[in-house]
């Protein structure tokens, strides 16, 4: 499953149901480390891409 999916399926829940505090924080600690883990991934492409863009421009030379 995406990162932003799980996301998107845990926010619905915390407002469609109720949870103890104790359950919230964890929900919420959990979208926290799915959107850390979204935005590694995202970092880890970007830099994968301008990797390959950079062998791509040393070829041509």
């Amino acid at each position: 499953m995406e990162y932003k999916k799980a996301l998107n399926i845990l926010l619905k829940m915390l407002n469609k149901y109720s949870f103890t505090t104790e359950e919230k924080d964890a929900m919420i600690t959990a979208v926290g480390t799915l959107d850390c883990g979204s935005l590694m991934d995202n970092r880890f492409k970007g830099i994968i891409k301008s990797r390959k863009k950079k062998q791509a421009k040393d070829l041509e030379l």
